[in-house]
This record gives C-alpha cells, sequence and structure tokens, in this order.
C-alpha cells in the first residue's frame, strides 16, 4: 500500500497553496513523530504535512500540520 501512496503522492497537491506534496523523509517523520499517524504527506516547501492513516491521507486543511523545513547540511 506504501508503494502506490508513494506513487500517487507526485499527483497530490496542497489543498491550501497547491504545492506539490511527497511522502515524509525519515527526517521528517521523527519531527512529526509526535502526531498519530502511519505517514505524512509534506508540502513541497516543507513548512507543513498531512497524516496518513491507515494508508489513506486526509488532505483536510484542517488536518495540515505546521513544522519547520529540515535543512540539510
Amino acid at each position: 500500500m506504501a508503494d502506490l501512496l508513494t506513487d500517487l503522492a507526485s499527483l497530490l497537491r496542497c489543498p491550501v497553496t497547491g504545492q506539490r506534496l511527497h511522502m515524509a523523509t525519515p527526517e521528517e517523520f521523527r519531527a512529526l513523530a509526535s502526531h498519530d499517524a502511519d505517514g505524512f504527506l509534506v508540502r513541497e516547501d516543507g513548512t507543513a504535512a498531512f497524516p496518513v492513516k491507515s494508508g489513506i491521507p486526509s488532505l483536510l486543511p484542517g488536518s495540515l500540520l505546521r513544522l519547520d523545513p529540515v535543512h540539510s547540511a
């Protein structure tokens, strides 16, 4: 199921900004670990994410989780 969602993530857009979404990287997932979800779709700018529970993403604006962008050194 995760592979299907990973493939579909490139087609999904943030309902707030229209930016592309991607599956959370391990660093992004750790930043969001306090939230109850199996995974996250992260906005292109890295400042927001949407939870994925049981393989189903919640793309409602009210589900948006704010986060600090992850900067690689």
